[in-house]
């Protein structure tokens, strides 16, 4: 028997013993399904980058007009016109609970919470997250008071099985791992559900995307307002990386300037690149996202000390599929990423409350 039967052989006898309602789950329409994900096992998808190169400083806006820009933000923002994006499916390994649900020493708000007083007028909140925290998330939203709850709309992720470096699938007491598919999750989940058909519906036009555990990445009018004024079809936030940072970075491949992350860019000296993805992004309501979500990343990841594989889809895809633009944010007022439980203390110590709330 080649190598490749008998991985195929071990795959589906494992999947045969796997409760059907997780099985139902995994296969759900738009995520990663276990045909899907045999076939990424038998076949990898090479994502790495061709010959990314560190863009010339010109690629990078840091000025504009702040008044006409903070004027039309505040226009689409206060019609109702803008969708805030919260990202908050993370389950959080490296810090061992839900990003979303983490507080903030002595002030006793969690990063969700935050997220929504800073979701300013009166457009959609969309509260992308996995099925497995989705309650959790309902709950606690729930909970909060001050907020305007007819607002707030869930989008459901997907998850798929995590496996094994050998990709048997990593299985508990028979019960497999599951893990979100990514932020690229994003362009499905508001496709096929919906959401985004009826936002346009609507009147709506503008989507405003941030992470949940980026403290300061706020619905700006400002920001807003230089992306309409600038007529991109997507606009990126980026700031000046420093020696210990990760994650993605701006580059040119082929002639197209985007957002890639650091594990696609490989037999280059990384610390050579000089802007750091935010993760924070505003696109048209009515680009054409059906397409995206189609690349798949295999990534190897330390889940509670061992190695794990997990298969995932990037937010900053869109930035490949459509010319953008990256507009240089300031790191203590529009970055403040939480990564750690020290990275929440040092937040409760340097917040102004009254400033970014």
């Amino acid at each position: 028997m080649r190598a490749t039967d008998a991985l195929t052989e071990r795959f589906r006898r494992t999947v045969q013993t796997i409760p059907e309602d997780v099985r139902k789950g995994v296969n759900n329409p738009g995520g990663l399904s276990e045909y899907k994900l045999l076939e990424l096992i038998l076949n990898p998808q090479d994502q790495s980058l061709d010959r990314p190169n560190q863009p010339d400083d010109v690629y990078v806006r840091t000025e504009c007009d702040i008044e006409a820009c903070t004027l039309a933000g505040r226009s689409v923002i206060d019609a109702g016109q803008v969708a805030f994006c919260i990202l908050a499916g993370g389950a959080g390994t490296r810090i061992g609970e839900p990003k979303a649900l983490l507080r903030l020493p002595d002030l006793g708000l969690s990063l969700l919470t935050i997220k929504l007083f800073q979701a300013i007028g009166t457009g959609p909140i969309w509260i992308m997250t996995s099925p497995s925290l989705k309650q959790q998330i309902v709950d606690h939203v729930n909970s909060q008071i001050g907020i305007d709850h007819n607002r707030i709309t869930y989008v459901e992720q997907y998850e798929s099985y995590r496996l094994h470096p050998n990709n048997d699938v990593v299985l508990n007491d028979g019960v497999p791992e599951l893990y979100p598919c990514g932020h690229g999750d994003i362009f499905p989940a508001l496709t096929l559900s919906g959401i985004l058909d009826g936002f346009l519906s609507r009147g709506g036009k503008y989507v405003s995307v941030v992470n949940v555990d980026n403290l300061l990445a706020s619905l700006d009018p400002m920001l807003v307002g230089w992306h309409i004024l600038s007529t991109s079809n997507v606009t990126c936030e980026v700031v000046e990386r420093r020696p210990n940072d990760s994650g993605g970075f701006l580059c040119v491949d082929r002639g197209q300037p985007q957002i890639a992350e650091s594990f696609r860019l490989r037999g280059v000296n990384q610390q050579e690149f000089k802007w750091l993805n935010t993760n924070s992004l505003i696109f048209n309501a009515n680009l054409n996202i059906k397409p995206l979500g189609n690349s798949w990343n295999r990534v190897q990841k330390k889940v509670n000390d061992r190695l794990v594989i997990q298969h995932e889809r990037l937010l900053q895809e869109i930035t490949e599929a459509y010319d953008s633009m990256y507009v240089r944010v300031v790191r203590d007022e529009r970055f403040f990423p939480i990564k750690s439980l020290e990275d929440l203390q040092l937040a409760s110590s340097r917040l102004n409350l009254n400033k970014h709330l």
